[in-house]
C-alpha cells in the first residue's frame, strides 16, 4: 500500500494475511504518516507490517532529499511499532551499486560500510528488544474513530465542491491534526468498520454515506449513546455522487428535525459567527446554514442579511447519544472546541500537550501504558496522569514529561 486512498483498502486487504504500507516522508511533515498508522492499524485484527522507509533519504541516480536532524531516523522507525505494526524495513540495507537507485539512502553504503545513521539503527534495534515483552502483550487503544473512505477519496477526485479542495489534505489538517494536539489518539477507520468500540466518531468531508449500511449503523451507535461529530460536506451526495433531491442530505434533516436554507463559499472570508458565549467562531471555506434554534451552538452575525441570526452548528440527542451538525471547515480551535465537548459528555481524558508530540495508549494482557513521542526535532512536553515508568531508561516520570527533539517514552503504569 502506498499513501493514496483511491483502492478500497478494506476491501483489498480482506483475504491478505498482513496490510504492507510503504512511505518516505521527511523532517518536514513526518507528523503526517501517523494518519496513515492510524488507519491501516484498523484494517486487520494483527499488527501490520512497515515495508519501506528510508533511514536518511530517498533517491534513484541523485538525491531530491537532504540530510535528516540526528533523531529522525531513531522516530521514524519508532513511529509504525508504537502505532500498532510488529516490522519496520528499510529501502534499502545496502546501497545498489548499478542500476537507477544509486542514491537511495540506505543502512549500508555500496562498499558494505556503515551509513552515518547506522548507530541510530542499533539504538532502535536494542530499544525494541528492551520494550518487547510490553509491545507483545499490549495494543493500540483509542475511543474516537475518524472516517476515511475509498468513495469519498474518488469523489473527491472528481467533484471537489470547493475548487482545490483535497479530501485527504483537509481530513488531515482540519480534523485530524486538532485531535493530535488535544493529545488524544484517534483510530481511522474505513466505511465498512464496527463502531462499537468507540465513544465519538468524526464523519467529516464524507461526501457519501451510502457505503452499504454505513446510515443504519451509524443511527444505531448514536442511539445507543455515541457522539457523532458529523459535517462538513458530509451526506451530500448518493453514492454514484449524485446530489439529492428532496433535501441536501441524505439522511441528517431527517434524523436531527432541522431544515438547510443555504449551502454557501465563503473564499474571502465574508461569513462571521459566535458561539453562544460570545466567542468567535471560526470557520472557513463553506457554511451550510440552518434555521436557528434551541439547539444551535452558533449565531451567524454577519456576511449577508438572509443569513445573519441563522446558525451552521448544531447539537441534538438523538436516543441515548447525540449528533454535533458541523457546517463550515472548522480552524483548529473549531475543532478543539467541539472535541471538548464530546470527549467531557463522554469522559473521554487526554493529556495536555505542548508542541507536536504522539501521544500513543497501549493496553492488555494485565500491561497499560503509553508511547510519546517527538516528532518535529523540538523541544516539548507532556503531562501525565500518574507516575510511569520508562521501560527504555527504567527512569520513573510523573507530572510533566520533557521531551527532547525526536525523544521517545515507552512508559508503564508504575504501581510502587
Amino acid at each position: 500500500m502506498m499513501p493514496i486512498n483511491g483502492l478500497d483498502y478494506e476491501q483489498m486487504n480482506l483475504p491478505l494475511d498482513i496490510v504492507q504500507f510503504n512511505h518516505y516522508d521527511t523532517q518536514e511533515d513526518l507528523w503526517k504518516v501517523m494518519f496513515w498508522f492510524d488507519f491501516i492499524r484498523t484494517i486487520k485484527k494483527r499488527p501490520f507490517w512497515n515495508t519501506e522507509t528510508s533511514t536518511c533519504w530517498n533517491g534513484s541516480t541523485d538525491i531530491g532529499q537532504t540530510m535528516k536532524p540526528e533523531g529522525f531516523c531513531r522516530v521514524n522507525s519508532w513511529l509504525p511499532v508504537a502505532l500498532g505494526g510488529e516490522a519496520n524495513m528499510y529501502w534499502l540495507w545496502r546501497t545498489h551499486w548499478a542500476g537507477h537507485e544509486l542514491m537511495h539512502g540506505s543502512v549500508l553504503n555500496a562498499t558494505g560500510r556503515p551509513m552515518h545513521i547506522f548507530g541510530e539503527v542499533q539504538q532502535t534495534a536494542a530499544e525494541f528488544d528492551k520494550a518487547s515483552d510490553f509491545l507483545s502483550a499490549t495494543s493500540v487503544s483509542s475511543d474516537i474513530a475518524i472516517h476515511f473512505g475509498s468513495l469519498n477519496w474518488n469523489m473527491f477526485e472528481t467533484q471537489s465542491v470547493i475548487s482545490g479542495l483535497k479530501y485527504q489534505d483537509a481530513l488531515v489538517k482540519n480534523i485530524y491534526k486538532p485531535v493530535l494536539s488535544k493529545g488524544l489518539r484517534p483510530d481511522v477507520i474505513g466505511p465498512k468498520h464496527t463502531l462499537k468500540d468507540y465513544k465519538v466518531l468524526i464523519s467529516a468531508f464524507m461526501m457519501t454515506l451510502e457505503d452499504e449500511d454505513l446510515p443504519a449503523r451509524i443511527e444505531e451507535w448514536v442511539k445507543d449513546g455515541g457522539i457523532w461529530i458529523v459535517g462538513p460536506m458530509t451526506d451530500i451526495r448518493t453514492s454514484i455522487g449524485t446530489r439529492y433531491r428532496k433535501s441536501p442530505f441524505g439522511m441528517l434533516e431527517e434524523l436531527l428535525d432541522v431544515h438547510c436554507l443555504y449551502q454557501l463559499p465563503d473564499r474571502e472570508g465574508l461569513i462571521t459567527a459566535q458561539w453562544a458565549d460570545g466567542e468567535p467562531f471560526e470557520g472557513t471555506g463553506w457554511y451550510d446554514v440552518f434555521e436557528k434554534s434551541e439547539d444551535s451552538l452558533v449565531t451567524i452575525t454577519g456576511g449577508h442579511s438572509s443569513i445573519i441570526g441563522k446558525t451552521t452548528v448544531i447539537k441534538k440527542n438523538v436516543g441515548n447519544g447525540s449528533v454535533i451538525l458541523l457546517g463550515s471547515i472548522p480552524t483548529g480551535n473549531t475543532m478543539s472546541k467541539l472535541l471538548d465537548m464530546a470527549c467531557e459528555e463522554v469522559g473521554i481524558g487526554n493529556y495536555e500537550v505542548n508542541g507536536n508530540v504522539a501521544v500513543i495508549p497501549r493496553e492488555g494482557n494485565g500491561k497499560k501504558g503509553l508511547i510519546v513521542i517527538e516528532c518535529a526535532g523540538k523541544h516539548a512536553t507532556c503531562s501525565l496522569h500518574e507516575r510511569m515508568q520508562d521501560i527504555i531508561s527504567e527512569k520513573i516520570y510523573e507530572g510533566i514529561l520533557p521531551l527532547k527533539p525526536y525523544e521517545v517514552y515507552v512508559l508503564q503504569e508504575y504501581d510502587n
